[in-house]
């Protein structure tokens, strides 16, 4: 009471937010386009959540507004996924007249990615519906729109249409729409699309039983899932790949996974061929006949043995060791367990030595990175020494030119002693020689002062870039131990991380070991409560059949005819009941009953009450292959027997060649019986809803709980006719 209690509080609070964020949304300062944009959006994460329901109330609620404030383009778009929404919840009446007014929409915009929407919902909806005409029309609409859009998009239009033209069995114009829509989700590449593409073009070809397309596609399907799903593809049972059969008998599967296997082996794919030997072995072993599923798994392990991929040959080799001991080959059991152990070894030794290929690699690749590192740091250390070269050899030709002005004056003063000129000579010779000097020396100080300004620049450059080379040390320094840091780091993240792992390998595993205690506990219980069930349904049966054998005994004491028919038509009615029973326990299924099989048991046991043999009266019978549940039986069954035995009375008294005809198909979700005879057919003046005959009540008392629709006429006899809409299948 107190979890129903709490959901319902959570449902009605969650509800109250979705309105609160509809209002927000609504009474923001957005632009009404905006707004509806925003509800949208929200309309479709709903969905997207799996939650349809809500992104309904969404749009309802946000219903006003649209109308009210929205341009056509928006109300169109408002109407189409309210339309697409419905569909998803398989609701298409709905869905039809919400995509209508969409639709009527469409003069007023020329948005044509929602026109092709549109149509492909509209047209989907009339398919659901078995309105195939109409279906055609609105796929070709949205394929026109679509092609002026987005060409693309065209691949579901060519998906639907070829399910169309599946479903009229037109197989060749049905192959070329599958064929257009594969070449399109093929070359675009979105693996989704191509998915979807793949499973409707091999259920076709399942479908037409065509085993030698279908092995082709297949191929690529297998190759498609195995890059998906590598862990699921190791499991030879694993047949999800083979959905598209499952509306054949096992019969049918086997002869058709034979022929595509052949096909296979013709183009020499021996895996994909040892999968489907493997999914046929599966077959056999679920319908209970391990002895027919050995073959297949033995030719599985021939297959993938010549094959470099050992994980495969491995997982077959198991299944087959798995199916020898089922079927008591316990010696050559023996020989596969030891056969697994070499396998085993074989992985291992595959698996060491690719990790050790891939730590060499590593190892490699590293060292590669430090020599590369190592020749940077090289060639850095040799470009400052070259910087320091060129300074030292300028700072060599500073120093000469120093050398060379001393030696001018040296020389100018040899001069000057070695003159023997007049004095006055002399000394207008020397003040020039002097003015001269003079210059030359203010000159020389010039050079030197710049040689010794540039002298500084560059030691200051020199130094700086020192200063810059340390600093660069440093910080290489610090990054190399940052970088030992992080991997002592990671190393012991890593065996922390295992730990963590192998704690919670051993956690699930015994967890796992009490679930499947429970749930053999569980199976044993469900075994046993099955068979009590299967004895309580003989015991009634027999008991039934009791009661029959009384009712026909009394019969035969009987004088008064009329009482003798009256006991004899409950002993037919008691027993159509036992033979309800008598099908549940036989059949080893407690819930429901073959429908064809128990009509056929109730004609011949009717038959033999009331004398009738085949010479005199030739039955037809038409009865749908269904599993129907208990409670719609018993009414039929009964319904059934008064109709049949009203017909063996009554039909053919002074006929030679009697005929009855007994219909019960399913038809657009009812269910419609048919007898008929060839007799003198009813009174003239019988009416359906007055009749006072015990016979008459019970038809309409089981018509009325069938909730089916009653019409009784004549037609070369005879003709009662319902559709019964209230049944259950099982």
């Amino acid at each position: 009471m107190q979890r129903f209690t709490f959901f319902i509080f959570f449902l009605l609070m969650y509800l109250y937010s979705t309105a609160q964020d509809i209002t927000g949304i609504i009474n923001s300062n957005l632009s009404n386009e905006q707004k509806a944009d925003s509800v949208f959006t929200l309309a479709r994460g709903m969905v997207r959540k799996g939650k349809s329901d809500s992104a309904i109330q969404i749009l309802q609620k946000a219903k006003p507004f649209v109308l009210e404030k929205g341009n056509a383009l928006t109300k169109s778009r408002y109407f189409g996924m309210l339309g697409q929404f419905l569909f998803l919840k398989n609701n298409y009446k709905h869905s039809l007249n919400e995509l209508k007014i969409s639709v009527s929409f469409f003069d007023q915009h020329n948005n044509l990615s929602l026109k092709g929407y549109c149509y492909y919902f509209l047209a989907r909806c009339y398919l659901r519906l078995n309105q195939q005409d109409s279906a055609h029309i609105y796929f070709t609409e949205s394929e026109k729109a679509y092609l002026a859009a987005d060409p693309y998009k065209c691949w579901q239009v060519y998906a639907e249409m070829g399910e169309l033209f599946k479903s009229i069995r037109n197989f060749s114009v049905a192959e070329d729409y599958f064929l257009k829509a594969y070449k399109l989700t093929k070359e675009k590449g979105v693996r989704m699309d191509h998915a979807v593409m793949l499973n409707y073009i091999t259920s076709f070809y399942s479908h037409c039983k065509n085993s030698e397309k279908y092995s082709f596609y297949l191929k690529e399907k297998i190759e498609f899932y195995s890059k998906s799903k590598p862990s699921q593809m190791l499991n030879p049972v694993h047949n999800f790949i083979f959905a598209d059969l499952d509306k054949l008998s096992n019969d049918e599967k086997i002869i058709f996974l034979n022929n595509v296997k052949a096909s296979l082996l013709l183009n020499g794919e021996k895996m994909n061929a040892a999968f489907v030997s493997g999914i046929i072995s599966l077959i056999y072993e679920k319908d209970n006949h391990p002895e027919l599923s050995l073959p297949y798994m033995r030719e599985s392990v021939t297959l993938t043995a010549t094959n470099d991929d050992l994980s495969n040959h491995l997982v077959y080799s198991k299944s087959l060791f798995r199916l020898m001991m089922k079927t008591g080959n316990i010696e050559e059991a023996i020989k596969q367990s030891d056969y697994l152990f070499i396998i085993t070894d074989s992985i291992s030794n595959r698996q060491r030595q690719v990790k050790i290929q891939e730590l060499e690699s590593k190892y490699h690749s590293i060292k590669q990175q430090q020599e590369i590192d190592l020749l940077s740091s090289k060639n850095k250390l040799n470009s400052k020494q070259i910087e320091l070269l060129k300074v030292q050899a300028l700072s060599d030709s500073i120093q000469l030119l120093r050398e060379v002005d001393k030696r001018k004056a040296l020389f100018a003063q040899n001069l000057l002693k070695e003159m023997n000129l007049d004095e006055q000579q002399k000394n207008v010779q020397l003040l020039l020689q002097k003015n001269t000097l003079m210059d030359s020396v203010v000159k020389s100080e010039q050079a030197y002062s710049y040689l010794l300004a540039t002298e500084n620049n560059i030691k200051e450059e020199k130094l700086k870039k020192e200063k810059e080379l340390k600093q660069a040390l440093a910080r290489e320094n610090l990054l190399q131990a940052n970088h030992v840091k992080k991997e002592r780091q990671a190393k012991w993240m890593l065996f922390g991380g295992a730990v963590l792992f192998l704690l919670s390998g051993l956690i699930i595993f015994s967890l796992y070991q009490k679930q499947k205690k429970k749930n053999v506990l569980i199976q044993k219980q469900a075994n046993e409560l099955e068979v009590l069930m299967q004895e309580i349904h003989h015991r009634v049966k027999n008991n039934l059949q009791v009661v029959s054998s009384l009712l026909d005994l009394q019969s035969h004491s009987i004088s008064n005819v009329q009482a003798h028919e009256a006991v004899k038509e409950g002993k037919n009615r008691v027993q159509s009941m036992a033979l309800i029973h008598q099908n549940l326990y036989s059949e080893g299924n407690i819930k429901s009953i073959k429908l064809k099989e128990y009509v056929t048991n109730l004609v011949q046991t009717l038959s033999d009450s009331y004398n009738i043999n085949s010479d005199k009266v030739k039955i037809n019978l038409d009865i749908a292959d269904l599993n129907l549940d208990v409670d719609t039986m018993i009414p039929l069954g009964l319904l059934l027997n008064e109709l049949i035995s009203n017909s063996f009375k009554y039909a053919f008294k002074q006929i030679k060649n009697g005929e009855l005809s007994i219909l019960l198909l399913e038809k657009t979700n009812q269910l419609h019986l048919k007898v008929q005879d060839n007799g003198h057919g009813f009174p003239a003046d019988l009416n359906l809803n007055s009749g006072k005959s015990f016979g008459m009540k019970m038809i309409r008392a089981f018509a009325q709980k069938l909730k089916a629709k009653l019409e009784i006429y004549n037609s070369n006899g005879a003709v009662i006719e319902m559709y019964i809409s209230k049944f259950k299948t099982a």
